[in-house]
């Protein structure tokens, strides 16, 4: 399969390009609470960088939301949310800097579906350093493009 896959995430001050590897994907499966709808998740892998004076590749793991639709084209305009980290843990969403981690809130849009790629925007707050105490939190945010398949 060819990627073609792209964005950027930046976490503080720093920036990273989109991995395009097949461990970045999308997510759309069938719902196994609503028959007849579909849910969305991804995996976002990004390529090395320089984080707090190391070098990284940080992922970001968001895992199903319930969408109340049938297909990927009716998902433009919505937005997803988790906004505390009890809800994140629970949710098992992740992002990767030194360690998993938690995300403590967050919120991502769908954009626009484009040529099999789908457009989404996220951005929240996560912890970057657990085993700093007090722990370190950054915000981020991130533009991506990501193969429907």
């Amino acid at each position: 399969m060819k990627y073609d896959q792209r964005g950027v995430m930046e976490i503080g001050q720093e920036q990273f390009q989109l991995d395009d590897c097949p461990n970045t994907r999308l997510y759309l499966f069938d719902s196994d609470e609503f028959e007849g709808e579909i849910t969305i998740g991804f995996d976002a892998w990004f390529k090395n960088g320089v984080y707090a004076g190391e070098t990284v590749s940080p992922s970001i793991a968001v895992n199903e939301h319930e969408t109340h639709k049938s297909s990927p084209e009716e998902l433009v305009g919505m937005t997803f949310a988790v906004s505390d980290r009890k809800e994140a843990i629970e949710r098992e969403d992740m992002m990767y800097i030194f360690e998993h981690e938690p995300i403590l809130s967050y919120s991502f849009t769908v954009l626009a579906i484009e040529n099999g790629q789908i457009h989404i925007k996220i951005s929240g707050t996560a912890v970057t350093d657990g085993y700093s105490r007090p722990c370190v939190t950054e915000p981020f945010s991130a533009d991506i493009w990501l193969d429907i398949v």
